[in-house]
């Protein structure tokens, strides 16, 4: 019997490689608009023009019904509140108190987390051999790659790895929301949530952009906004409805690899033997978590 050319498992992962792709522009374009705005700020204004694209997507799909079908609330407030509000908030807090590089080495740890909490903890998602060695695989790589860029140990790197404990969390309940209403219902709730949350802590920490800072950064901020904070959701979404959490968050590690290229085009930043070498066993874990599992049977 001839296999499908794309069965739901690799559509999903096809889903979490384009979005991690997508993601990969997030640090260039959000260095590019810290020139004038306020990281919170950023996410704020970023995350509540998300909301606008998932509300135009709502009203072209006639599905604005979703939102009052209550067998969905507690999980879309639940996704909202641990990656919205304490994902988000620990990940933005911890990035005014420490660097990049560090930032971007701990936020790997969502990968670890992912497999301890999902698969150990909870019980959620079974745990092969094979797939924790890929995942294993993929983190080092990432370790290699960002590990020259960090320096020394920042107070803010305790909120970056709280941060990293909460994303599983907040995906099982995308992935049960899902079930139920679909991906733009999610998001725009959670946009909405997320977005006024991080208005709110933005105002009480950091200082107003003025008009002309807004205007100059609005190209970027559309970006984000719509792009990533938009597009690049609604595949991560459709990524983990169809594969587990753990292997969607292994498969994004490769994600350093893509930011490196477009901080090399766009800001000049240098490739180093690190950084090359880390893609050995990056892909090295993808083979492991894509590759099929042999059946005997058809």
């Amino acid at each position: 019997m001839d296999m499908p050319l794309l069965t739901p498992a690799r559509k999903g992962e096809l889903s979490i490689f384009l979005s991690a792709v997508l993601w990969s522009l997030f640090p260039v374009v959000t260095i590019l608009t810290f020139t004038r705005i306020t990281p919170l700020f950023s996410a704020a204004i970023g995350t509540l023009l998300a909301a606008v694209f998932f509300a135009s997507i709502l009203s072209a799909r006639k599905r604005w019904h979703e939102l009052a079908l209550r067998d969905a609330w507690w999980d879309m407030v639940c996704t909202s509140f641990f990656i919205g509000v304490l994902f988000y908030g620990l990940m933005f807090t911890g990035l005014r108190f420490t660097t990049a590089g560090n930032g971007a080495i701990l936020g790997q740890m969502e990968v670890f987390f992912s497999f301890l909490i999902l698969g150990l903890f909870l019980k959620h998602e079974p745990i092969s051999l094979r797939h924790a060695l890929g995942g294993a695989l993929m983190v080092l790589g990432a370790m290699i790659i960002l590990l020259p860029k960090a320096s020394g140990f920042h107070g803010g790197d305790f909120f970056v790895m709280g941060a990293t404990v909460f994303s599983p969390i907040g995906n099982t309940y995308a992935q049960k929301a899902r079930r139920r209403v679909s991906t733009e219902t999610i998001m725009f709730f959670r946009s909405v949530f997320s977005g006024l949350f991080l208005l709110l802590l933005a105002a009480i920490l950091e200082p107003f952009p003025s008009r002309a800072a807004l205007t100059v950064s609005l190209g970027f901020l559309l970006l984000n906004g719509i792009v990533l904070m938009g597009l690049c959701k609604i595949l991560w979404i459709e990524g983990i409805h169809r594969i587990p959490i753990t292997k969607a968050i292994s498969l994004e590690s490769i994600m350093p690899f893509f930011t490196l290229i477009v901080a090399y085009a766009v800001l000049g930043e240098r490739v180093t033997p690190f950084q090359i070498s880390g893609l050995l066993p990056i892909i090295a874990g993808i083979f492991l978590l894509t590759k099929k599992q042999y059946q005997g049977a058809p």
